[in-house]
């Protein structure tokens, strides 16, 4: 959400479609009950968060500065509301007395963090951590990790990922894996050996602490940006099957390496996740290209009343098909 403090006023509510400009709201068919709930209580912070004055010296002279617009991260998780303000000053001692008594008072809330200009989130009052139950795990939620929008969708989409994995079973990566939404159900099949691959930090941390928490040891974690350095022949060896969970802009430098491979080290199934249907075209593609036959892909409306889609989708590979027998 965002918000903005103008001639005594503020604003706050969602910026309208591809503009700044921010629609005012109360309430939201959008949200879930908790959150809704906690706008009315967090609007009044933020009035009076944006009220209080910043002295800074500048030469000779003290000026005032006043924190006048930024954004607001919202998160209901299984135990509380994560609060995440985006913003672009560097608070004062006062903002974070205000923001301590506004968390205590609030029992909904469990945890409150600001980032300055775009810098990591800085924890200012935790009650204690914000936790998800992901596939049957318990996983402490870092402040500024990706999640899925819904429980509800990340439910159907963990369904469907292990269904169409079937009875595959042994060395499978998990690649783009985030905070582990994929990692976990497929760690609880102790045929399973899965390699975990993503390039955030705060996401790869937050997934190695749940794998020791829920007892998971047969999980490898790397620390890889798979734009620049894609998993190939030599990463690829042993690996039955694949999860691929991209951004937006897709997966096209990794399913380009998966072509280039051999077709006795091709993986012989591959689940794609995406959110973005014109990228995935694109890969699938390239994996069909490369001898990959589409076998299917359900869509899931996890972004209600917008264009958006996600969707699963299950390729498959069979070298003798690829050599015409």
């Amino acid at each position: 959400m965002a918000f903005l403090y103008t001639k005594k006023h503020l604003q706050f509510g969602f910026n309208q479609a591809e503009t700044h400009n921010i629609v005012d709201i109360n309430t939201c068919q959008m949200l879930i009950a908790g959150l809704n709930k906690i706008l009315p209580s967090l609007r009044r912070f933020l009035e009076e968060f944006c009220t209080i004055a910043i002295t800074v010296k500048n030469k000779k002279k003290m000026e005032q500065h006043f924190i006048r617009d930024g954004s607001v991260r919202l998160l209901e998780a299984d135990n509380g509301i994560d609060i995440v303000l985006d913003i672009k000053e560097e608070p004062c001692l006062e903002h974070r007395l205000l923001a301590a008594d506004f968390v205590n008072s609030e029992q909904a809330i469990c945890r409150l963090s600001w980032a300055v200009k775009n810098k990591m989130p800085e924890t200012i009052i935790e009650k204690y951590p914000p936790q998800l139950n992901i596939a049957g795990c318990s996983v402490e939620i870092p402040q500024d990790v990706f999640l899925q929008a819904s429980k509800e969708a990340e439910t159907k989409m963990i369904a469907k990922v292990i269904n169409y994995m079937g009875e595959t079973k042994g060395k499978i990566a998990d690649l783009f894996c985030g905070l582990g939404t994929f990692t976990y159900p497929l760690a609880k099949i102790k045929e399973n050996e899965i390699i975990s691959a993503d390039s955030y930090a705060p996401s790869l941390e937050g997934l190695k602490k749940a794998l020791n928490r829920n007892q998971l040891q047969n999980v490898k974690v790397i620390n890889r940006n798979l734009f620049k350095y894609p998993f190939d022949k030599d990463d690829m060896k042993g690996i039955k099957a694949l999860v691929i969970d991209p951004p937006r802009a897709g997966a096209h430098e990794q399913c380009r390496e998966i072509a280039k491979l051999e077709d006795n080290a091709k993986p012989l199934k591959i689940v794609f996740v995406s959110c973005n249907p014109k990228t995935f075209v694109y890969d699938a593609e390239t994996l069909i290209s490369a001898g990959y036959t589409f076998e299917r892909v359900t869509l899931i409306d996890q972004f209600v009343y917008s264009k958006h889609e996600e969707l699963v989708a299950l390729f498959t590979f069979n070298p003798k098909n690829n050599k015409g027998e």
